[in-house]
This record gives structure tokens, sequence and C-alpha cells, in this order.
């Protein structure tokens, strides 16, 4: 195993405030004549790409290390999508944070491939194996909703199962399933966890309700999936549910329960129901091709489009990494209306079928492929300062820095990773980004200014920067 350590670079590593981007880049380039929106906290205006330029080259050369043509496409764009989308959602959650003066369910994401492990070793570490670059010994956050480089392994983890043990297991049990979409009617001006809540609810209610169909159709158990689009009608919560039950079960009575069953339920959990609310999609693990269709309804990620006008979470995150302040305050009101929401529930299905439940599907999984697979070569580990990590992968530069280090490890390995840290370090330093202090509570350790401010009158360029340090300190108190 190859491992190379880059020089540390005694840069501090930024904390708080959480900004949003002043400027493009070549892997997100904000649109910098959008209109500013009340509900993101955000600069008035962008700087103009020239005179950005201008501005991180007389800040010491940042813009040679960031690249100057802000126009040029990204290379590979979708291998590093995913780190930009969580790039825009570190930002997101921690400049709601700033502004609202609390945490939105699932704001880990902000170091999630940016904080280091409990117990791995203090320093940022790079993995280059396969043409693919990845952290080693980095903290996983796990947020289905926020983080997309999560919800993306946690959305194949339950596809791989619903393939490989699922439909098998159903096959053998002489069982099929069927496909239940429910929704309920929703409206952008309302509190967007109004329809989240009552969907829970409805769906509560139909579920008791239904016990007694479940148990005549043969039914083993059930997978539910729930997904959320964001369109002109505002937040669009539904489950997509598989419903298991004998091949020759009649599916025909079945339906007509289910749907009025549903009806019944939205109605006395407060909402209200149209015809699109319940689709009944019967026998959908007949064939190869209904299985693979089945699978992708249950458990997709970016893969799956919303449809018309609506978007999906990461297509939202999309506009909002382009400069969308209304795509990012929408993406914010979705997830405090989703809270503690679970995306995926598998129920009895494992215990009833005896087969292992998705996440141990994936440890079974993972092992057989490292049992089978031969090493070709040996993995280039490149090492350097974590606090220079932590500051150039910060939210507050408004860059996608993690994508933007994987990428230039695969593409020159220990030289280009130094290059590109060292450019993000100085573009921060020409932010004037707060310093970060090496303690669980930011205010217990005073900055320099304050104790400046203690000791004598601050000059007239003093007293706005002891306004920048204080202001974020009050907040978090």
């Amino acid at each position: 195993m190859q491992s190379i350590s880059c020089a540390y670079t005694g840069a501090s590593t930024p904390f708080v405030p959480f900004r949003s981007p002043e400027e493009s880049d070549s892997l997100s380039r904000f649109d910098k004549n959008e209109a500013v929106d009340s509900a993101i906290w955000v600069p008035a205006t962008a700087l103009p790409a020239a005179a950005a330029s201008a501005a991180d080259a007389a800040a010491g050369g940042a813009a040679v290390g960031l690249g100057k043509n802000r126009d040029t496409p990204p290379c590979n764009p979708r291998q590093y999508r995913p780190y930009i989308r969580q790039a825009t959602a570190q930002r997101l959650v921690s400049g709601y944070w700033a502004k609202e003066g609390e945490n939105l369910r699932g704001s880990s994401v902000a170091g999630c491939g940016r904080w280091k492990a409990y117990g791995a070793a203090l320093v940022a570490q790079v993995v280059v194996e396969s043409g693919q670059a990845r952290m080693g010994g980095h903290f996983i956050c796990g947020c289905n909703w926020t983080c997309e480089m999560c919800a993306r392994a946690t959305v194949a983890r339950n596809r791989s199962w619903l393939r490989g043990s699922l439909f098998p297991a159903l096959n053998e049990h002489g069982k099929s399933g069927s496909l239940v979409t429910l929704t309920l009617a929703h409206s952008y001006d309302v509190d967007w966890a109004v329809p989240v809540a009552a969907l829970k609810a409805a769906y509560g209610l139909f579920d008791k309700r239904m016990a007694k169909v479940y148990r005549k159709a043969g039914s083993v158990g059930k997978f539910k999936a729930f997904e959320v689009t964001i369109g002109r009608n505002g937040i669009h919560p539904h489950f997509h549910i598989l419903v298991t039950h004998d091949v020759d079960a009649d599916l025909v009575a079945m339906e007509s329960a289910m749907r009025e069953a549903w009806y019944k339920a939205v109605a006395d959990a407060g909402g209200r129901c149209t015809d699109r609310g319940f689709d009944f999609q019967p026998n959908r693990l007949n064939d190869y091709a209904a299985k693979m269709e089945a699978a992708h309804e249950l458990s997709s990620q970016s893969t799956k489009q919303g449809r018309k006008n609506g978007k999906s979470l990461s297509q939202t995150l999309d506009a909002a990494g382009r400069g969308d302040l209304m795509a990012g305050a929408e993406w914010q009101r979705a997830i405090e209306a989703l809270g503690s929401t679970n995306r995926f529930h598998a129920g009895s299905l494992s215990r009833n079928l005896d087969i292992p439940t998705p996440s141990e599907w994936d440890d079974e999984e993972v092992r057989g492929e490292h049992d089978s697979l031969e090493v070709l070569a040996e993995p280039l580990i490149i090492e350097y300062s974590l606090d220079d990590h932590l500051k150039a992968t910060h939210p507050a530069l408004g860059r996608p820095g993690l994508a933007m280090i994987l990428r230039a490890a695969v593409r020159g390995g220990q030289v280009k990773v130094r290059m590109m840290v060292d450019a993000l370090c100085r573009y921060s330093d020409s932010q004037r980004v707060p310093s970060w202090v090496p303690t669980t509570e930011p205010w217990a350790v005073e900055p320099e200014i304050i104790r400046t401010a203690k000791l004598r009158p601050l000059t007239r360029e003093e007293v706005g920067e002891y306004l920048r340090v204080t202001r974020p300190l009050a907040a978090v108190k």
C-alpha cells in the first residue's frame, strides 16, 4: 500500500458563520443574477466573474489553483455530481442553522466526508483505487434525506435486497406482490409539515383497517417506501408499497377494499384525497421487466425524476447549486417538513420469509465481493492536514471542496491534491472566513480580536472584524 503525506500548511479551519456562495467555480456554477430570497441567508449580490477572478488573484493566486475559466464544464460531471449535491446540502443546512438558530433534522451532513470517524487518526486521507477516489476513515452521517452520498448507499442497498433476496423468496413461497401508491391533496401555501403528517396518520389508520383483507389475501408483509417531490403545489409526499399476497388472490376485491379504506382514512386524518390519490398495479412480480420496474419504483434516488413540473430533492439541490435561491429555500422547507420520517421499512418480511434484513443483506453482499475480488494493485493513500481539509471543504466557501479534492486525486495524485487543497485554503483566507477552534464548544475559546478589545480601543479596521466574530458567537449562545 503506497502512502503519501502532503506538507502541513498550518492553516486554521473555519467554523462559523455559514454563508452562501458568492461566485461560481468549474464544478458548481452559481447563477449570479438571481434575486435574494428572504428564506435563505445569502449575500444581496454576487461578484461578477471578472471581479471574482481579480479578487482571487489579488489574494495570492487562488484563482490559478481553482481555475480562471469558470464556464468550462466539469470533467465527468456524473461522477462528482453526488459530492456537489452533498456540498450544496451542507451549505443549506448550515445556513438554516445560522438564520434560525436551530438544526434541521439530518444536519450532520455538514460533517459527512469532512470530520474524522471516532478512533481514526486525525489526518485527512484520500484513497485512490481502480480510478476512483474516496475519503478514508472519515465520518459518515447516514442521513437518507439530506445527504446525497448516504442516500444513494441506502437506496442501492434496498434495491439490491429487493432484487436479490425478497423477490426470489416470494417466488419460492408461491407469493406475488402488487404495487400500491398512496398520496393526498397538498398546497404550496400551507405548512409543508401538514400534508406529511396527514399522510402518515392516514396510512396508520389505513394499515390497521386493512389487516383482515391482507390476511385473506395471504400476505406475508409489506415493503414501504416514502418519497417526496416538490412542484407548483408544494411538497408532494407519497408512499410506494409492495403488498405481498397469494398468486391466486382476488385482486379486484382487494383493490376495491384498499381504495375505499384509503379515501376514508385520509378524510379521518383531516386530509383530502383526489382520484389520483390511490393507484394499484397488480402482480408486479410476474416477469423480469415488471420486477425491475417495481424495484426501481420502490427504491430510487436521483435516477427517478419528478413528474411534470415536479422535482426530486436531488434535482432541487442541483438547482440550488446553480444559484436558484428559491430552490434552496424549498429544499430547506421540505427537509424541515420531513423531520424524522423513515424512508424505507421492510416490516416483518424478513422474519416471515426467513431472509436477511436489508442491512444484513448489505453485509453479506460486501463480504462476498471482498472474498471474490482479487486485488490487482495497491491503492494510493494520500494524507494531509485535517485542519486544511476542514478549511478546504467548509460550507462557507460556497465551493464543493470535497469533489474538487477527489477529482484532483484521480487526475494527478499527491501533487494535484496538494495544489487543490492549498488553493482552497488560500481562497478561504481571501474570503475572511472565521477560524475554527479545536473544541466542541466554539464559544469556549475567546477569539484574539475579543481579547484585544478588552485591552485597548479598537481601530476602525478592527471594529468590522470584531462584529464579524461576535455576531455568530451570539447566535450560538
